[in-house]
């Protein structure tokens, strides 16, 4: 065969995707030397092949032999990128792009590189220079789509989404448009949009099954509390050993009241080890230990070394008062298994649920040498040190001056806080669901917002959000410097949030005392307030700080309580113990937590 016949024949092998074959046809050749042609071919096998840093100077040395071909440079870019060594890639694209400015290719190419290294903005350009080329590329719309939602433009990444329907008919590329649209419509709480892109998704592309469940999330949302539960029990059907799903049903059907069917489907499912943690895990959040216990003790009886099943029987002993048993049980898990702060955390409580603070703060010193920020230990131990009569309590919490109240300005737009409130809060009720509250959650007789509510294209709580912020950095920069102390020595000017959401409490309705596992810096900011909360007596409605979340004899166990005023934000250290006296009120309570931790 002539060198240019085995050339052709490689390049013919490669377009099919068979870099063995192409490799075979030219190793004759190899064996002889190589030839201007034949450089570029190596260096597509190698990169068909994924060994990028061969292929890289093959496509060097090739761009030098054939300085005019304009894929050598596209090709070279490709392995450059596949080498992790981004701003070179970029170089060779660009070349690439003068020599060939009609290939589509190497702009998504560049696109990408560049969304890589995180030059967002290099990108857009790149992909608006393909459009002008070619207005009817549907990747790049959606190239330059994603790029938008990535940096939180949702309602700008609608437009080139739509416009990507109408430049292709391949079924999966529509479903794939219709997804991603769903994804920004979703970002921007349009509900009833999103719904509509997700049954067109799932029309055009059956097999994307994963759609029910973001389906169920928006369902909720739009509350159409019968469709999500059929849902679940569609999913089910088909996986009845999907602990997660069963988590989630079983909740809802928690939250809707439906008793008779709460937790059956545990029971109707595979008994696997998933799936009776699972359950277990749902009897604990009820406090119904000795159910919790049973399920324990079955599945030690099948692995008696089952660490979660030990942790979760020493749990169900301290939910039934057996609080000496529950510490040794939990020690016995510690000393097997010492890499997790949480069952420090829930040592300590049970030790001094059994009287002995002592032990509890020992305990919490030791997650704490597994994590100086984990928020349980920090709760507990500041809890121990009262019960001891240890003035460090005071130290670590500081009441008077980690918690401080804002009373924040009205936004732009608006010339009161009574008039902002009334709108934001009126938007608000509309969006909490018509349902009870998570066994999870800290609410009794109220319910919480689904999702994050920062980011999720809520005008009037963006509006607040930028008071908020100026409230924060207030908070954080007023903070003293002081590495040893696990709040002071996270002290940053730069924080992102780690979940928002707004609470409504109703009459007779409270927060129990709790502490935020995921914070740094929590809060409240109270949107509407009933007029019954001014008493100053009662306390009705007001926040309290400091009392845990445990029946332990503390004396003046409240430390600080904070009157609820509509446009008053109270920040506080996330580890901090806190829970709402319970209000007595017709009208309901409204407000926005969240919590924020250092960048």
């Amino acid at each position: 065969m002539m060198p240019h016949q085995a050339i052709a024949m490689g390049w013919q092998y490669l377009q099919s995707g068979n870099a063995a074959a192409a490799e075979a046809a030219v190793r004759p050749l190899m064996a002889t030397g190589v030839n201007a042609d034949l450089v570029p071919l190596l260096g597509a096998i190698r990169l068909q092949q994924g060994r990028c840093s061969e292929a890289a100077p093959l496509f060097e040395q090739a761009r030098k032999l054939h300085p005019a071909t304009g894929r050598f440079a596209y090709f070279h870019g490709a392995a450059l990128a596949g080498m992790n060594q981004l701003d070179a890639a970029v170089a060779a694209y660009q070349a690439a792009i003068k020599q060939e400015p009609d290939f589509a290719d190497t702009y998504l190419a560049l696109g990408q590189v560049q969304r890589n290294s995180g030059r967002a903005e290099e990108a857009l350009n790149t992909y608006r220079r393909l459009l002008r080329l070619q207005p009817g590329n549907a990747n790049a719309y959606i190239a330059l789509a994603s790029v938008l939602a990535e940096t939180k433009q949702f309602a700008e990444a609608e437009a080139p989404l739509k416009r990507a329907l109408g430049c292709t008919t391949d079924p999966n590329v529509l479903a794939g448009i219709h997804n991603n649209l769903a994804i920004v419509q979703m970002q921007q709480s349009k509900h009833a949009e999103t719904l509509e892109s997700m049954e067109r998704a799932q029309a055009l592309a059956p097999h994307l099954q994963e759609l029910d469940r973001h389906r169920i999330n928006t369902l909720f949302q739009l509350k159409r509390f019968d469709e999500c539960l059929a849902l679940y029990e569609k999913l089910l059907a088909r996986d009845p050993t999907d602990a997660p799903l069963h988590q989630a049903y079983n909740s809802l059907l928690h939250r809707l009241g439906r008793k008779d069917e709460y937790l059956t489907s545990y029971d109707r499912a595979p008994q696997t080890r998933e799936i009776l943690l699972g359950k277990a895990a749902m009897l604990a959040s009820q406090k119904r230990g000795a159910e919790m216990a049973d399920i324990c003790d079955r599945l030690l009886a099948r692995d008696p070394q089952d660490l979660a099943a030990m942790a979760g029987k020493a749990n169900s002993l301290a939910l039934m008062g057996r609080y000496g048993e529950a510490v040794a049980a939990f020690e016995s898990v510690i000393n097997r298994q010492a890499a997790d702060p949480v069952l420090f955390g829930s040592a300590a409580a049970a030790a001094m649920l059994a009287g002995d603070p002592q032990k509890a703060e020992r305990l919490c010193q030791g997650g704490l040498l597994l994590n100086r920020y984990d928020q349980n230990c920090l709760a507990f131990l500041g809890t121990a040190w009262r019960l001891q009569n240890n003035e460090w309590d005071e130290d670590l919490n500081r009441y008077d001056n980690l918690i401080r109240v804002f009373d924040l300005e009205p936004p732009d737009g608006f010339s009161s806080m009574a008039d902002f409130n009334a709108e934001l809060g009126a938007y608000l009720e509309d969006m909490h669901p018509k349902t009870d509250a998570y066994l999870e959650q800290s609410l009794r007789g109220g319910t919480q917002t689904e999702g994050n509510l920062f980011g999720a294209g809520h005008v009037l709580v963006e509006k607040l959000r930028a008071r908020i912020e100026a409230a924060i950095s207030d908070y954080a920069a007023a903070l003293p410097a002081d590495d040893r102390h696990p709040f002071l020595s996270r002290r940053s000017n730069r924080f992102q949030y780690s979940g928002s959401w707004s609470s409504l409490l109703r009459d007779q309705g409270f927060h129990v005392n709790h502490l935020h596992h995921k914070g740094w810096i929590s809060s409240c900011y109270y949107v509407t307030v009933p007029d019954e909360t001014r008493d100053e007596d009662s306390r009705n409605g007001w926040i309290k700080f400091g009392e845990p979340d445990l029946n332990v004899p503390l004396k003046n166990a409240i430390r600080r309580a904070v009157q609820p005023i509509p446009g008053r934000l109270v920040l506080f250290p996330s580890y901090m113990w806190h829970g709402t006296v319970p209000l007595r009120a017709p009208s309901a309570r409204t407000t926005i937590a969240f919590d924020v931790v250092p960048e």
